[in-house]
């Protein structure tokens, strides 16, 4: 009975309504009128709607809560290059067609080539803008391999710039601007552009939810409807309760995520029973801008079940109902099977000196990729499974590396799950193969490739730097579980997919692939520069580019 409540729970459908479809915008009763109206206020929605108000548009942006979305609680890092102030100080050179050519490995056409260019151009300015906007960040650089930077370091190789075949055709130059605050560093990023709003009395309408869009005859978007809380205190104090212990509780939803869903039943329940219903008129249009859809596993159920039942990174908002909105319109979606896997498995670093294995008993990757490409071979290639053998001396020299100065307090502790729980062990590779179900003769070939590779001149196949590539010695050797359902430190992921757009404008398109008038989508909401191919700090970098792009574009329209 449980187990039927909790899968209820997890495949709920979230609530929206139909599309209204009037004649004119005379014909509906519009509660407030402004240009532009933007759904969803985390990095994307702020950047969207300070872009609009500062072409003169009169702004309003609508947010479910109080505003932040999965910005304001991720790690806060920001891709930028070309030559930006921090990269200048830390004594890095890098410019725009450097950043291009490393970035086509990384998109994989998510994006076309112009509209890639066009963000490596832009992205000194966009990143000067961020500061403008107060958004802090330091030159500190991290001269060690990591999935994150410790506590003193800022600035870092967020991604595989620094190794083949990234290095192929591109100069290798750290691009990960964290912002300048102690732990996950989210709220430095987004915090600074929500001040920025309230500054400039851009109109925020907080507690509401958007639940259907409203359109003319012609199909242009005119409006929304939504539903608002405010008018009650005690309801509205629950609900922003319910979204602070979402926040609270998020470590704890990635070991048990139908706890995500029980919150946003609770919340939706809320909202549906006491809220009243507003209309608003957008005469210059809508900017959705509403976060991804992993929180919706019916989705993801129906475009990638092969992420089912992962750790969600984000917030309850995260549901889809944003995408599904515009879909009731006839928007047209891309890249839906699109979501992101994160398998970090440093620190410790010694962990990318070992080999990393699948069921099959050959090598998954270069072990120095970034996480979201290692999890996307575990889950793509690997049927989920991955291990990673280490010697004895390497597994110990694992344990060193747990330290403060190379890592965070979560990395400690997750790194001590990964070295004690689920780990194998075992006086050979073929007994250790047997452990972990492997066939001992591929386990041993791979191992021994491994061996006449790091002994000789002959470079990694994969692309491994030798520095990171010592032989496997002698034993007893070790398994280090990273399967993408390892429960003791969870697999977080995310969607990249979403809705398809114009993007010279960011409008969405219909299904024959014509702009949808008054309908913009950014953000997670929309298919971006990530959605192929993801490495730290890119998110939060096309939420800022396609943000202003769009409250920009906005704003011109007549």
């Amino acid at each position: 009975m449980f187990k039927a409540f909790i899968n209820k729970i997890r495949f709920r459908e979230t609530y929206r309504e139909q599309p209204i479809v009037v004649e004119t915008a005379d014909q509906q009763q519009w509660d407030i009128t402004v240009d532009v109206a933007v759904a969803g206020f985390g990095g994307a929605g702020a950047a969207a709607a300070i872009e609009a108000h500062d072409n003169g548009a009169d702004t309003l942006v609508i947010d479910r809560f109080s505003g932040g979305g999965a910005t304001n609680i991720s790690g806060g890092i920001y891709y930028a290059g070309g030559g930006t102030s921090i990269q200048k100080e830390a004594g890095f050179e890098d410019d725009a067609e450097n950043m291009y050519n490393y970035l086509q490995h990384e998109v994989q056409g998510a994006v076309s080539d112009k509209t890639l260019k066009d963000f490596c151009d832009s992205s000194v300015d966009n990143f000067d803008w961020m500061v403008k906007m107060g958004v802090p960040f330091q030159a500190s650089y991290c001269d060690f391999k990591t999935s994150y930077p410790p506590d003193h370091l800022f600035f870092y190789y967020s991604g595989n710039e620094s190794f083949a075949p990234y290095t192929d055709n591109a100069k290798p130059a750290p691009r990960g601007h964290r912002g300048h605050k102690k732990g996950m560093s989210g709220a430095a990023i987004f915090q600074p552009l929500k001040a920025s709003v309230l500054s400039k009395n851009i109109s925020v309408k907080t507690e509401t939810k958007v639940v259907a869009l409203i359109a003319n005859k012609e199909g242009e978007v005119i409006g929304l409807k939504a539903i608002h809380l405010n008018n009650r205190p005690v309801i509205t104090r629950l609900h922003k309760a319910l979204y602070s212990f979402q926040n609270l509780m998020r470590y704890m939803v990635l070991y048990w995520p139908p706890l995500f869903n029980l919150i946003a039943s609770w919340t939706e329940k809320l909202e549906t029973n006491f809220a009243e219903t507003v209309y608003i008129r957008a005469k210059k249009g809508v900017i959705m801008a509403t976060g991804g859809f992993y929180l919706n596993q019916n989705l993801i159920k129906e475009h990638a079940p092969k992420f089912l039942g992962g750790s969600p990174l984000g917030t309850i908002t995260d549901d889809g109902s944003g995408i599904q909105m515009a879909t009731d319109l006839g928007a047209q979606t891309e890249l839906m099977d699109s979501a992101s896997a994160w398998r970090f498995s440093n620190p410790p670093t010694s962990f990318i000196k070992g080999i990393m294995v699948g069921p099959s008993g050959k090598r998954v990757c270069n072990e120095m990729m970034y996480g979201a490409q290692v999890g996307s071979h575990i889950v793509h290639e690997n049927d989920g499974k991955a291990y990673i053998v280490l010697d004895e001396k390497t597994y110990k020299a694992a344990f060193k590396d747990l330290r403060f100065d190379r890592a965070l307090w979560f990395h400690i502790l997750l790194g001590g799950f990964f070295l004690f729980i689920g780990h194998k062990k075992s006086p050979s590779i073929a007994g250790l193969a047997n452990k972990l179900g492997i066939n001992p003769q591929a386990l041993e070939s791979t191992v021994t490739e491994y061996n006449r590779i790091a002994a000789s001149d002959e470079p990694d196949p994969l692309g491994k730097p030798k520095d990171y590539m010592p032989e496997v010695g002698a034993g007893p050797y070790h398994a280090i579980d990273i399967s993408y359902d390892y429960f003791y430190v969870p697999c977080t992921t995310l969607t990249f997919g979403g809705l398809k757009i114009n993007e010279e404008s960011n409008l969405a398109l219909n299904q024959e692939g014509k702009d949808i008038k008054g309908l913009y989508a950014v953000g997670r909401t929309a298919v971006g520069i990530p959605s192929k191919g993801y490495v730290s700090g890119l998110s939060i970098a096309d939420c800022i580019y396609a943000g202003r792009k769009a409250g920009k574009h906005a704003a011109s329209q007549k």
